[in-house]
Protein backbone atom coordinates (compact mmCIF):
# COMPACT_ATOMS: atom_id res chain seq x y z
CA UNK A 1 0.00 0.00 0.00
CA UNK A 2 1.58 3.29 -1.17
CA UNK A 3 2.58 5.71 1.82
CA UNK A 4 0.11 8.60 0.22
CA UNK A 5 -2.80 6.24 0.86
CA UNK A 6 -2.18 4.82 4.17
CA UNK A 7 -1.89 8.80 5.19
CA UNK A 8 -5.30 9.78 3.44
CA UNK A 9 -6.70 6.97 5.43
CA UNK A 10 -5.34 7.76 8.60
CA UNK A 11 -6.50 11.40 8.02
CA UNK A 12 -10.40 10.18 7.07
CA UNK A 13 -10.56 7.94 10.45
CA UNK A 14 -8.42 11.30 12.14
CA UNK A 15 -11.14 13.01 10.98
CA UNK A 16 -14.05 11.25 11.74
CA UNK A 17 -13.44 10.83 15.07
CA UNK A 18 -12.87 14.62 15.55
CA UNK A 19 -16.34 14.79 13.96
CA UNK A 20 -17.76 12.58 16.56
CA UNK A 21 -16.67 14.07 19.50
CA UNK A 22 -18.01 17.41 18.25
CA UNK A 23 -21.42 15.48 17.93
CA UNK A 24 -21.15 14.39 21.72
CA UNK A 25 -19.93 17.61 22.96
CA UNK A 26 -22.72 19.41 20.90
CA UNK A 27 -25.51 17.49 21.94
CA UNK A 28 -23.95 17.52 25.54
CA UNK A 29 -24.66 21.35 25.85
CA UNK A 30 -27.55 21.49 23.74
CA UNK A 31 -28.56 19.18 26.99
CA UNK A 32 -27.19 21.62 29.38
CA UNK A 33 -29.24 24.34 27.64
CA UNK A 34 -32.51 22.65 27.73
CA UNK A 35 -32.17 21.53 30.97
CA UNK A 36 -30.85 24.41 32.68
CA UNK A 37 -29.98 22.55 35.51
CA UNK A 38 -26.96 24.04 36.64
CA UNK A 39 -25.16 26.45 39.16
CA UNK A 40 -23.82 29.77 36.97
CA UNK A 41 -19.77 30.47 37.71
CA UNK A 42 -21.23 34.22 38.25
CA UNK A 43 -22.05 34.60 41.68
CA UNK A 44 -24.89 36.12 43.00
CA UNK A 45 -27.10 34.58 40.00
CA UNK A 46 -29.72 31.56 41.04
CA UNK A 47 -30.19 28.92 38.57
CA UNK A 48 -31.32 27.20 40.98
CA UNK A 49 -31.20 27.05 44.99
CA UNK A 50 -28.92 24.24 46.70
CA UNK A 51 -31.14 22.82 49.50
CA UNK A 52 -31.51 18.88 50.27
CA UNK A 53 -35.65 19.99 50.82
CA UNK A 54 -37.93 18.71 48.40
CA UNK A 55 -38.73 22.99 47.68
CA UNK A 56 -39.11 24.37 44.59
CA UNK A 57 -40.12 28.51 43.46
CA UNK A 58 -42.95 29.07 40.86
CA UNK A 59 -42.32 32.34 39.00
CA UNK A 60 -44.34 34.14 36.57
CA UNK A 61 -43.06 36.78 34.06
CA UNK A 62 -45.58 39.68 32.67
CA UNK A 63 -44.46 41.32 29.74
CA UNK A 64 -47.11 41.27 26.88
CA UNK A 65 -50.40 42.14 28.24
CA UNK A 66 -52.89 41.67 30.72
CA UNK A 67 -52.97 37.95 29.56
CA UNK A 68 -54.49 35.31 31.79
CA UNK A 69 -52.80 37.42 35.11
CA UNK A 70 -56.26 37.41 36.72
CA UNK A 71 -56.94 34.09 35.92
CA UNK A 72 -53.62 32.85 37.41
CA UNK A 73 -53.84 34.72 40.34
CA UNK A 74 -57.04 32.87 41.05
CA UNK A 75 -55.47 29.93 40.42
CA UNK A 76 -52.65 30.25 42.61
CA UNK A 77 -55.46 31.49 45.95
CA UNK A 78 -57.67 28.57 44.95
CA UNK A 79 -54.57 26.10 45.59
CA UNK A 80 -52.60 28.10 48.24
CA UNK A 81 -49.59 29.15 46.39
CA UNK A 82 -47.29 31.80 46.65
CA UNK A 83 -45.19 32.91 44.02
CA UNK A 84 -42.73 35.68 42.43
CA UNK A 85 -43.89 37.96 39.59
CA UNK A 86 -41.06 39.66 37.47
CA UNK A 87 -42.77 42.38 35.77
CA UNK A 88 -41.22 44.95 33.31
CA UNK A 89 -41.71 48.48 33.88
CA UNK A 90 -43.68 49.06 30.68
CA UNK A 91 -45.87 46.30 31.70
CA UNK A 92 -46.40 48.24 35.39
CA UNK A 93 -46.97 51.16 33.80
CA UNK A 94 -49.96 49.95 31.87
CA UNK A 95 -51.17 47.26 34.04
CA UNK A 96 -50.44 48.78 37.45
CA UNK A 97 -54.32 47.46 39.43
CA UNK A 98 -53.33 44.02 37.93
CA UNK A 99 -49.65 44.48 39.60
CA UNK A 100 -51.17 45.95 42.89
CA UNK A 101 -53.35 42.91 42.97
CA UNK A 102 -50.61 40.79 42.89
CA UNK A 103 -48.72 42.04 45.79
CA UNK A 104 -51.98 42.82 47.58
CA UNK A 105 -52.81 38.62 47.38
CA UNK A 106 -49.09 37.96 49.06
CA UNK A 107 -46.83 37.56 46.08
CA UNK A 108 -43.13 38.70 45.37
CA UNK A 109 -42.16 41.40 42.81
CA UNK A 110 -39.10 41.27 40.97
CA UNK A 111 -37.98 43.80 37.92
CA UNK A 112 -37.94 42.56 34.44
CA UNK A 113 -36.17 45.19 32.62
CA UNK A 114 -38.20 48.13 31.22
CA UNK A 115 -38.52 47.59 27.68
CA UNK A 116 -37.82 44.00 27.78
CA UNK A 117 -35.09 44.23 25.59
CA UNK A 118 -31.87 42.22 25.08
CA UNK A 119 -29.60 44.36 27.94
CA UNK A 120 -26.23 42.81 26.31
CA UNK A 121 -26.90 44.53 23.06
CA UNK A 122 -27.45 48.07 25.00
CA UNK A 123 -24.57 50.57 25.51
CA UNK A 124 -23.62 51.81 28.97
CA UNK A 125 -25.72 54.66 28.90
CA UNK A 126 -28.85 52.35 27.58
CA UNK A 127 -28.47 49.59 30.24
CA UNK A 128 -28.22 52.43 33.13
CA UNK A 129 -31.26 54.32 31.70
CA UNK A 130 -33.03 50.88 31.46
CA UNK A 131 -32.28 50.07 35.74
CA UNK A 132 -33.32 53.18 36.21
CA UNK A 133 -36.96 53.24 34.78
CA UNK A 134 -37.84 50.02 35.83
CA UNK A 135 -36.90 50.92 39.58
CA UNK A 136 -39.09 54.03 38.80
CA UNK A 137 -41.77 52.85 37.45
CA UNK A 138 -41.99 49.60 40.52
CA UNK A 139 -41.60 52.78 42.62
CA UNK A 140 -44.49 55.11 41.61
CA UNK A 141 -46.85 52.54 40.66
CA UNK A 142 -46.31 50.76 43.67
CA UNK A 143 -44.62 52.53 46.27
CA UNK A 144 -42.29 49.23 46.21
CA UNK A 145 -38.57 48.14 46.23
CA UNK A 146 -37.24 45.01 45.32
CA UNK A 147 -33.72 43.09 45.65
CA UNK A 148 -34.82 40.58 43.07
CA UNK A 149 -34.45 40.95 39.19
CA UNK A 150 -34.01 38.66 36.15
CA UNK A 151 -33.06 40.10 32.74
CA UNK A 152 -34.99 40.14 29.55
CA UNK A 153 -34.67 36.26 28.33
CA UNK A 154 -32.63 35.62 31.04
CA UNK A 155 -29.66 36.68 28.90
CA UNK A 156 -26.78 38.73 30.82
CA UNK A 157 -23.24 39.76 30.79
CA UNK A 158 -20.94 41.38 33.05
CA UNK A 159 -21.89 44.51 32.17
CA UNK A 160 -25.68 43.55 33.47
CA UNK A 161 -24.80 42.04 36.45
CA UNK A 162 -22.57 44.47 37.65
CA UNK A 163 -25.40 47.08 37.04
CA UNK A 164 -27.75 44.85 38.96
CA UNK A 165 -25.07 44.40 41.60
CA UNK A 166 -25.21 48.18 41.86
CA UNK A 167 -29.05 48.65 42.54
CA UNK A 168 -28.97 46.23 45.15
CA UNK A 169 -30.44 43.37 43.22
CA UNK A 170 -29.63 39.34 43.19
CA UNK A 171 -30.51 38.30 39.84
CA UNK A 172 -32.64 34.83 39.28
CA UNK A 173 -32.74 32.90 36.16
CA UNK A 174 -34.24 29.31 36.19
CA UNK A 175 -33.64 25.73 36.01
CA UNK A 176 -37.06 24.57 34.74
CA UNK A 177 -38.84 26.65 31.49
CA UNK A 178 -42.14 25.50 32.15
CA UNK A 179 -42.61 25.38 28.14
CA UNK A 180 -45.62 27.61 27.50
CA UNK A 181 -44.28 29.78 25.23
CA UNK A 182 -43.06 27.02 23.46
CA UNK A 183 -46.05 25.16 21.78
CA UNK A 184 -46.29 22.15 24.15
CA UNK A 185 -49.76 21.43 25.12
CA UNK A 186 -50.84 21.17 29.15
CA UNK A 187 -50.20 17.73 29.13
CA UNK A 188 -46.74 17.88 27.75
CA UNK A 189 -45.75 20.81 30.02
CA UNK A 190 -46.79 18.78 33.08
CA UNK A 191 -44.41 15.88 31.47
CA UNK A 192 -41.53 17.84 31.26
CA UNK A 193 -41.89 19.54 34.96
CA UNK A 194 -42.51 15.91 36.34
CA UNK A 195 -39.51 14.68 34.20
CA UNK A 196 -37.31 17.83 35.37
CA UNK A 197 -37.90 18.58 38.79
CA UNK A 198 -35.57 18.82 41.65
CA UNK A 199 -34.90 20.05 44.92
CA UNK A 200 -34.18 23.85 44.96
CA UNK A 201 -36.14 24.09 41.28
CA UNK A 202 -37.08 27.77 39.75
CA UNK A 203 -39.92 27.14 37.55
CA UNK A 204 -40.52 29.44 34.64
CA UNK A 205 -43.66 30.51 33.61
CA UNK A 206 -45.67 33.49 31.63
CA UNK A 207 -49.03 35.72 32.96
CA UNK A 208 -50.19 35.73 29.21
CA UNK A 209 -50.10 31.93 28.50
CA UNK A 210 -53.23 29.94 28.05
CA UNK A 211 -51.73 26.70 28.28
CA UNK A 212 -50.27 27.84 32.02
CA UNK A 213 -53.85 28.50 33.13
CA UNK A 214 -54.87 25.01 32.09
CA UNK A 215 -51.34 23.20 33.49
CA UNK A 216 -50.84 25.16 36.74
CA UNK A 217 -53.81 22.75 38.74
CA UNK A 218 -52.17 19.45 37.65
CA UNK A 219 -48.94 21.08 37.88
CA UNK A 220 -49.60 21.89 41.54
CA UNK A 221 -50.97 18.69 42.14
CA UNK A 222 -48.58 16.34 40.77
CA UNK A 223 -45.77 18.17 42.86
CA UNK A 224 -47.57 18.22 45.81
CA UNK A 225 -48.62 14.28 45.50
CA UNK A 226 -44.16 14.25 45.24
CA UNK A 227 -43.85 15.90 48.55
CA UNK A 228 -42.95 19.21 46.94
CA UNK A 229 -43.12 22.61 48.86
CA UNK A 230 -44.16 25.54 46.38
CA UNK A 231 -42.95 28.78 47.59
CA UNK A 232 -41.86 32.33 46.05
CA UNK A 233 -38.27 32.66 45.49
CA UNK A 234 -36.70 34.49 48.80
CA UNK A 235 -38.38 31.59 51.16
CA UNK A 236 -36.66 28.83 48.54
CA UNK A 237 -33.85 30.88 48.67
CA UNK A 238 -33.77 30.86 53.01
CA UNK A 239 -33.62 27.28 52.91
CA UNK A 240 -30.81 27.10 50.46
CA UNK A 241 -26.80 25.70 51.83
CA UNK A 242 -25.33 28.53 54.26
CA UNK A 243 -22.81 29.23 51.27
CA UNK A 244 -25.92 30.99 49.48
CA UNK A 245 -27.46 32.34 52.76
CA UNK A 246 -24.70 35.36 52.66
CA UNK A 247 -27.07 36.88 49.78
CA UNK A 248 -29.76 38.06 51.64
CA UNK A 249 -32.87 39.46 49.85
CA UNK A 250 -35.41 42.02 51.38
CA UNK A 251 -38.75 43.15 49.95
CA UNK A 252 -39.70 46.41 51.37
CA UNK A 253 -43.38 47.07 50.52
CA UNK A 254 -45.23 50.48 51.22
CA UNK A 255 -48.32 49.46 50.17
Amino acid sequence: MKREVRIARRKKRFLALALIVLFILGFLLHRQVINSVYNPAAEGVYYRVETDEKSVAFTFEAVWGAGKTAEILNLLDRHNVQATFFLSGQWLRKYADLARGIVLRGHEIGLHGYEHKLLTEMSDEELEADFVKAKEALQEELALETRLYRPPYGEFDSRVLHQAQGCGLTTVIWSINAGDLTGLTYDEMVRQIRKKIHNGAIIMFHTHSSQSVKALPVIIQTLRQNGYEILPFTALQQKGFAKEEAYEIQLFSGI
